[in-house]
């Protein structure tokens, strides 16, 4: 009986959880005043007008911008992987000074809130002359204190004597990372996929970072809503629904990964 109440109890929060996305899908293919009608979820005529009227980029370049998230996520979410799991890989194999505070500085970097940074962000790349331009972007989000943490925890699992054999092989602290990664295939996949959301949804450092040339779907949808005067709502429907399609495939491919990866973590 127990068991059956806590299905029926997660199924209700499952439920109330895909309701605003469900609002959301039929939305854009609603009118205005079926929109502003809170208690109809489903359209009155399935109307796909607003999807044609969004990738014409009538108001907005929703295509081009799709293809800037893409590529801006894809490069900022390789290079943080690899970088990050580098860094936990010595971190967890290996023995140095400064090894603590290279440790607490990666946990304090989760702590402080990310608007604390933006200004010197902001900053530093203006200094450097590299606003503007979707390189500005990619280039800072590469350093994860999250990633640092998450990578140091999975490689400590790895066997003392995989770590003993390329020792004695004279293998570098490198060539020793490149020789375990497959076995860790399960957590580079799943922090690209973590890193690769977060950078999807990346707005405030998008917004100073980047010129009106390179908007990605973020500062597309707020433009979107700036003219929300002379566009129907429904076209906003439309591309919030298209802007969490990559996102929901990319977990639904390699959800089998993920949860191995977060199982394993788990053990450690």
């Amino acid at each position: 009986m127990s068991r059956l109440l806590s299905i029926l109890t997660l199924f209700c929060f499952v439920l109330l959880s895909l309701y605003p996305f469900a609002w959301m899908f039929f939305s854009s293919f609603k009118t205005n005043k079926e929109i502003y009608q809170p208690s109809q979820l489903l359209p009155e005529k399935f109307d796909a007008q607003a999807y044609g009227m969004l990738l014409d980029g009538k108001f907005v370049d929703f295509t081009g911008s799709l293809w800037q998230s893409v590529m801006i996520a894809t490069l900022q979410a390789l290079l943080a992987t690899f970088v990050s799991a580098l860094a936990g890989f010595v971190l967890a194999r290996y023995s140095f000074r400064l090894k603590a505070f290279l440790i607490g500085a990666a946990l304090l970097i989760i702590l402080i809130p990310r608007q604390a940074l933006v200004v010197p962000v902001f900053e530093w790349f203006h200094w450097l002359g590299w606003t503007g331009n979707s390189f500005s972007l990619v280039l800072c989000g590469i350093a994860s204190g999250l990633g640092v943490v998450f990578f140091s925890q999975s490689f400590r699992q790895l066997p003392v004597e995989l770590m003993e054999v390329s020792r004695l092989e004279g293998f570098s602290p490198l060539r020793s990372f490149l020789l375990v990664i497959p076995l860790f295939a399960p957590s580079m996949v799943t922090y690209f996929l973590l890193h690769f959301a977060l950078c999807w949804q990346e707005h405030l450092l998008a917004l100073l970072l980047l010129d009106d040339s390179s908007l990605t779907l973020p500062l597309a949808l707020a433009k979107l809503s700036d003219v929300s005067h002379r566009a129907p709502e429904s076209i906003g429907m439309a591309a919030a629904t298209l802007s969490f399609l990559p996102i929901v495939f990319l977990f639904a491919l390699f959800f089998r990964k993920m949860r191995t990866a977060l199982s394993q973590l788990s053990l450690s």
